[in-house]
């Protein structure tokens, strides 16, 4: 398995888009597992990720093209997430989105898929997504949940304002977040939340005490 990694690392380190797609299709034509796939190819693709180019502006529009692949990825292999649910389903809703000014919205997106697993109806509304748009779509979709990826500790701020609001209109939400600064900013910034979850075991577990 480590050798395959790596094999799909260099071909996103060489931005061999077309090649990198057609590599993971093979996988799962082989029998892999759309989880395995997620969790030991396409998220450390990311996670794991260091430009070592000394130039900001080369390092950055190489991250989005790495970030480009990977979207295009996820979308080509959602058919064997179809299959790999099967008729799993549980009667709640959640709405995942990434706050205003968060663009990084991977993390978000498998998240989605990973609710979409465990048998919950998820949707997906985007990055950098307005607050009153959020609040727009909790007023009109009532789902059960709203998951919030932030990666960008900077946007905390702007999410806690947008979490006591709907906390004020709509006390039965729950509030998901997840991402890197909540791993590491959550307490400090004395934002509302009532779950993290930062994994697919983590929806599983929440997945499992709801059925």
């Amino acid at each position: 398995m480590k050798t395959k990694i790596n094999e799909f690392i260099k071909l996103l380190d060489n931005e061999e888009k077309d090649k990198a797609i057609m590599y993971i299709l093979n996988l799962l034509d082989s029998g892999n597992d759309i989880l395995d796939i997620y969790e030991y190819f396409i998220i450390p693709a990311l996670a794991d990720y260091n430009c070592d180019n000394d130039q900001e502006e080369i390092c950055i529009w190489k991250e989005h093209t790495r970030t480009s692949i990977v979207r295009t990825i996820l979308e080509n292999t959602y058919p064997y997430l179809i299959k790999a649910k099967g008729n799993k389903k549980i009667n709640k809703s959640v709405i995942v989105a990434c706050p205003q000014e968060e663009y990084h919205e991977i993390g978000a997106i498998i998240a989605t898929n990973y609710f979409y697993l465990e048998g919950f109806k998820a949707k997906y509304i985007g990055a950098n997504t307005p607050s009153e748009e959020i609040i727009s779509a909790v007023k009109i979709l009532k789902p059960d949940y709203l998951a919030l990826s932030i990666t960008n500790y900077y946007n905390l701020i702007q999410t806690k304002k947008l979490i006591n609001t709907l906390k004020a209109s709509y006390p039965n939400l729950k509030i998901i977040l997840g991402g890197q600064a909540i791993k590491k900013y959550a307490n400090k910034s004395k934002i509302q939340y009532d779950l993290i979850l930062n994994s697919y075991e983590d929806i599983k577990k929440l997945s499992g005490d709801l059925s």
